[in-house]
C-alpha cells in the first residue's frame, strides 16, 4: 500500500476520532473529499488493523471508484440502501411488526394496502405468515411465490422505525461498525442520519461516526443539506483543485456557508500550469431566446475556446425534455412523458376511483366524452385533441367503441422506462433497471449486437445472435443483414421485425403477450418512430453527446462547461433569483443558488453561461459576479463570428 500524504485536515480528522467525536470534513467542489475520506481509512487500517469500517454512499458507481481504491478485508463499502437492507433485512418478523403498522398508518400514503385486502380493512400480521419481505426495485405487497417487496423508496422509512422500535438493530450496528463514514452525506436522507446520529448514539457501546461531503451540494430534496444542527465537530477542506481561479472566485460569491475555497497551493494539482493556478476563463452571455444560442455556437468566441470539441466540452440544461430536442429523441421522450392518451385516460381513472364518474356499461368513447376532461381551464377538451391529431385519431377510432374496462389496462406507460438505463460502475458496464419495459429490452439487446458488431468484436457478437452461419453465403447475408438493420431511415417496428425474421434475437412469447395486452397502446405508437430516435436516445444516456441535464453533471468534471439558464415549465427552480429576479419563494431560490453551484464547478477551464434574457436588472446584478468585459451580449458575440 502505497502511503499517502497526510493532510492538515485529515490530522484534524484523527484529533476528533481520538476524543471520541464524531465529525463532518466539509469540502467546497473539487477539494479532495474522496482522497481524504481513502486516506482515513488507509490509516486506520496501518494503525488499527482489528477495526471494521463501513463506508457508505450514494450510487453503485461512487462504491466502484472507493473500492478500487482501496483494499482492506476489516472494508465494506455499500450503497446506503443495500448497507441498510444488510442490517435489518433478516429480522423478518420485526420487518412484518412494522410493515404492519406503516400500512396501516393513514399518514403513510406511499405503504399501499395488498390488492386483496379491501380499503376498509386493516391489514393483520397473519396475512405475511409464510411470507418472505424482499428489496427490490418495486413495491408490492401482492405475494408473488410467496415473496412480497418493499423498495428503494420504502426501505429508509421502514428501517427507520424498526431502530426506533428494537434497541438490539443498534447494537448489531456498532458492534459490526466500529468507523462509519458517509460519503456524499447532504444527499443522505433524514432517516438515515436519524438512525446514525440519535438512535445508536443512545447505546452504551459507542463508535465513531464520519460525514463527508458539502452542503452547498445539497440539489436533491430527499437529501438531508446539512448536519448544523448536531453539533458535530466540523472540519473544512479550502483548497480547490479541480477549477480555475476565475470559476473559484464565481463560486466562492454563490456560497451560503462561511466556506471561502481557495486554489490549490500543490504545484501538481490538476488546475494548476507549472505550479501557478490555471486562470481560465468566465463569460456570462445573455440574449432573447434559447433559440439564440444557435448564434454563440456559430461564434469565434465559441471556437476559439474549444467549445466545438463535444469531446471534452458539456452543454448543461435543466430537464431531460430540454436536452430529448437537442439530443434527437423528443418524440420518443413525449410519448414515455406526456402523452395525451395516458393523460386521458390516468384523468378518467381518478374520476372513477373518487366516484364522480361512472364506467358500468360504458365505451371508451362516451365516457371520454362525458368527462369533458382538460388539461387547463382555457384548452381544449382531451379527447377533441385526440380525435383531431394524426397521430391519435386512428387509433381513438379503433378503441373507441370498446367497453372502458377491457381497454384500461392497455393504455399503461411508465414514464421511468426510458431513462431506466444506466452505468453500473461495480460490474462496469451500461444495464436496463427493472423499469425498462420489455420493447425497449429489445431494442436494447438489438443496440448491443450493433455496437458489437460495428467495434469488429464479432466473436461476442456471435455468441449472442440466433443465427446460424453454415457457409461463406451466410456470411454475406447476415452482413446485409446488419447493414438493413442499422439503416437510420427504419421505423422502430421494421427493426424488431429485421431481427425477429432473420433471427438475430428470437420470438418471445412473454413479448408477444405485452403488446397484445398492457403494451398494446405503447407499441401502436412506438414502433412507427424513428429507430433513429432510440439510438440518440441510447447516445445520450450512454454520455456519448455533449448536452447533460445539471442533476446529473454532480461529480463529474470537463475542460469546457456551457450552463444554459433556462426553467423550461419546471417551477422548482427560477434562475432569475440568481440574480435578484423571479420568484420569491427561500425554497426555489435556495435549491436553484445550489444547482448553479454545482454546475459551474464542474469546470476545468473554460466556463460559459447564457442567460435567454434582456432583463437590465438582471444584466446590473450579474455585474457583482462577474467582471465588465465577461458580460457579452449575444448579438455582439455573434457578429464577432462573422
Amino acid at each position: 500500500m502505497v502511503e499517502r500524504i497526510i493532510e492538515p485536515e485529515v490530522e484534524k480528522v484523527f484529533e476528533a476520532i481520538h476524543k471520541g467525536l464524531n465529525f463532518i470534513l466539509e469540502g467546497g467542489a473539487g477539494s479532495g473529499k474522496t482522497y481524504s475520506l481513502i486516506s482515513i481509512i488507509e490509516k486506520i487500517s496501518r494503525e488499527e488493523p482489528d477495526k471494521s469500517i463501513v463506508c457508505i454512499t450514494y450510487t453503485n458507481n461512487a462504491v466502484a471508484e472507493i473500492k478500487s481504491r482501496i483494499s482492506n478485508d476489516k472494508l465494506r463499502v455499500s450503497t446506503i440502501h443495500e448497507f441498510i437492507w444488510h442490517i435489518i433485512g433478516k429480522f423478518q418478523k420485526e420487518i412484518k411488526e412494522c410493515l404492519v403498522e406503516l400500512i396501516n398508518d393513514t399518514e403513510q400514503k406511499s405503504f399501499l394496502k395488498p390488492r386483496n385486502i379491501p380499503d376498509t380493512e386493516p391489514v393483520s400480521l397473519d396475512y405475511f405468515d409464510s411470507i418472505c419481505i424482499e428489496y427490490d426495485e418495486r413495491y408490492s405487497m401482492t405475494p408473488n411465490n410467496n415473496n412480497v417487496q418493499i423498495s428503494h423508496d420504502h426501505i429508509l422509512i421502514l428501517a427507520e422505525k424498526m431502530f426506533s422500535k428494537y434497541t438490539k438493530l443498534s447494537d448489531i450496528l456498532i458492534d459490526i461498525a466500529n468507523y462509519i463514514f458517509v460519503d456524499e452525506y447532504q444527499d443522505t436522507s433524514p432517516l438515515v442520519i436519524e438512525i446514525l446520529l440519535n438512535h445508536i448514539q443512545d447505546r452504551s457501546k459507542k463508535n465513531i461516526v464520519g460525514f463527508f461531503g458539502d452542503s452547498m451540494q445539497a440539489i436533491y430534496d430527499s437529501g438531508v443539506g446539512d448536519l448544523d444542527s448536531y453539533k458535530l465537530e466540523k472540519i473544512q477542506k479550502e483548497q480547490n483543485r479541480r477549477n480555475p481561479t476565475k470559476v473559484i472566485d464565481l463560486a466562492n460569491k454563490f456560497r451560503n456557508d462561511d466556506l471561502i475555497q481557495i486554489p490549490s497551493e500543490d504545484v501538481n494539482a490538476p488546475n494548476t500550469d507549472n505550479g501557478i493556478p490555471i486562470q481560465g476563463t468566465v463569460k456570462f452571455i445573455y440574449g432573447e431566446n434559447v433559440e439564440q444560442l444557435k448564434l454563440l455556437r456559430d461564434s469565434s468566441l465559441y471556437k476559439e475556446l474549444g467549445f466545438d470539441n463535444s469531446t471534452i466540452t458539456k452543454e448543461l440544461r435543466l430537464t431531460h425534455k430540454l436536452n430529448s430536442e437537442m439530443a434527437g429523441f423528443l418524440d420518443l421522450f413525449e410519448l414515455y412523458n406526456s402523452d395525451i392518451f395516458v393523460k386521458l385516460i390516468a384523468e378518467l381513472r381518478k374520476k372513477i376511483d373518487a366516484g364522480s364518474l361512472d364506467a358500468i356499461g360504458k365505451t371508451f368513447e362516451q365516457l371520454a366524452e362525458e368527462a369533458q376532461i382538460k388539461v387547463s381551464r382555457k384548452s381544449p377538451l382531451l379527447v377533441d385533441e385526440i380525435k383531431s391529431s394524426p397521430v391519435y385519431s386512428d387509433f381513438y377510432n379503433e378503441i373507441k367503441a370498446t367497453p372502458f374496462e377491457e381497454i384500461v389496462d392497455k393504455i399503461r406507460i411508465n414514464k421511468d422506462s426510458l431513462l431506466s438505463y444506466k452505468f453500473n460502475g461495480l460490474i462496469n458496464r451500461y444495464e436496463a433497471g427493472t423499469y425498462r419495459d420489455k420493447i425497449l429490452k429489445k431494442l436494447d439487446l438489438i443496440y448491443e449486437l450493433i455496437e458489437l458488431y460495428n467495434s469488429g468484436q464479432f466473436n461476442q457478437f456471435l455468441r449472442l445472435i440466433k443465427y446460424k452461419i453454415m457457409s461463406s453465403r451466410d456470411k454475406v447475408n447476415l452482413a446485409n443483414i446488419m447493414i438493413r438493420i442499422s439503416d437510420t431511415s427504419n421505423t422502430i417496428g421494421t427493426v424488431l421485425n429485421i431481427a425477429l425474421r432473420n433471427r438475430l434475437i428470437l420470438q418471445d412469447d412473454l413479448f408477444d403477450d405485452y403488446i397484445e395486452h398492457s403494451g398494446y397502446y405503447l407499441w401502436s405508437r412506438i414502433k412507427n418512430l424513428p429507430f433513429q430516435e432510440y439510438m440518440n436516445c441510447m447516445a445520450y444516456l450512454r454520455e456519448y453527446v455533449s448536452v447533460m441535464t445539471q442533476h446529473k453533471v454532480k461529480g463529474s468534471e470537463y475542460d469546457n462547461v456551457l450552463v444554459l439558464l433556462d426553467n423550461g415549465k419546471w417551477t422548482q427552480y427560477d434562475f432569475k433569483t440568481l440574480f435578484g429576479q423571479g420568484s420569491k419563494n427561500t425554497d426555489v431560490r435556495n435549491r436553484t443558488k445550489k444547482l448553479f453551484y454545482v454546475t459551474v464547478t464542474r469546470t476545468k477551464k473554460n466556463l460559459i453561461i447564457y442567460m435567454p434574457s434582456n432583463d437590465q436588472q438582471i444584466i446590473e446584478k450579474a455585474r457583482n459576479y462577474f467582471e465588465a468585459g465577461d458580460i457579452l451580449n449575444i448579438s455582439d458575440i455573434s457578429s464577432a463570428g462573422k
